[in-house]
């Protein structure tokens, strides 16, 4: 991967260099960098799509193994702003490069200020593996009414000519959350049953800020072993679990297996989806019908 991004840069800065040769007089136009679609979305309704937004993994590819191509790097170099949720592989692998690429880019974590949850312990041999951070955090319409105000911040400073347009755009964003934000609220107060099953846990903090459980069927990050997987289908049963989320990335082999043993539905979700009050909605109303 580090050869890659040395060739990549190499021929970004050539081809930037090509460029400014050619027209040195033209100005280029500031935009904003993403990680994921989500984030791009709440860029997008702050600023009325005024500038344009770069992702950096698109959808459909998973955001702990991707690798950007040379046109995402370039589009990098454009950038005011880089959003990145903080704990994402792409980000662990990707960041101190991409500001390399461009140090005088804004770089926006968005999770500084959050109540962030971490992994499991678990044995491997004869050593100790540290749970990682769950990187999640634009699941739970709480946590994103926490961190909007610092992604409206620093569009602020990037882009002072737009201030009225982000306030008058932020207090709409804002209350648009807000309202899913109380729908979920009601969850745990409604139903019955407050747990579900999910492959990969993608919604980890939805889950604890709404009063849910998540049951994975993914073990310390990988698939289940069979005996693991029998575990998982007896839990299923006991706990009369009747839905199972899996994300449109992943392979639907043992989930599949877990649904025809129980009885389940099984429903396919997109965490990376770029519309995202849709995407929580959809989760909302599939929890409201099936956790009873």
């Amino acid at each position: 991967m580090i050869n890659r991004f040395i060739y990549i840069t190499g021929a970004i800065m050539l081809t930037l260099f090509t460029l400014g040769s050619c027209s040195s007089s033209k100005t280029e136009e500031k935009g904003v960098a993403v990680t994921i679609e989500p984030f791009r979305y709440f860029v997008d309704q702050l600023m009325s799509e005024r500038v344009p937004v770069s992702v950096m993994v698109p959808m459909g590819s998973s955001p702990a193994t991707y690798a950007p191509t040379t046109s995402q790097l370039m589009a990098l170099s454009s950038a005011s702003v880089y959003v990145q949720a903080g704990h994402l592989g792409f980000e662990d692998a990707w960041m101190h490069r991409l500001k390399e690429l461009n140090p005088d880019m804004d770089v926006l974590n968005l999770s500084k200020n959050i109540q962030l949850i971490k992994g499991e312990d678990h044995q491997h041999g004869d050593h100790m593996h540290e749970g990682g951070i769950d990187p999640h955090i634009w699941m739970s319409p709480k946590i994103v009414m926490e961190l909007l105000p610092d992604l409206k911040n620093v569009l602020i400073k990037n882009f002072p000519q737009d201030k009225k347009i982000i306030d008058a755009n932020f207090l709409r964003l804002l209350t648009e959350v807000e309202t899913i934000h109380n729908n979920f609220s009601t969850l745990s107060d409604q139903e019955k049953s407050n747990k579900f099953m999910i492959f990969h846990p993608a919604l980890t903090y939805l889950a604890r800020d709404y009063g849910l459980e998540q049951i994975s069927i993914e073990y310390e990050g990988k698939e289940p072993s069979p005996a693991k997987l029998k575990e998982l289908i007896d839990k299923a049963l006991e706990e009369k679990i009747k839905i199972i989320f899996i994300q449109a990335e992943f392979d639907q082999r043992n989930a599949e297996m877990v649904r025809e043993a129980t009885g389940a539905q099984l429903v396919v979700i997109n965490p990376l989806g770029y519309n995202w009050p849709a995407t929580m909605k959809n989760i909302r109303e599939l929890l409201s019908n099936h956790l009873k």
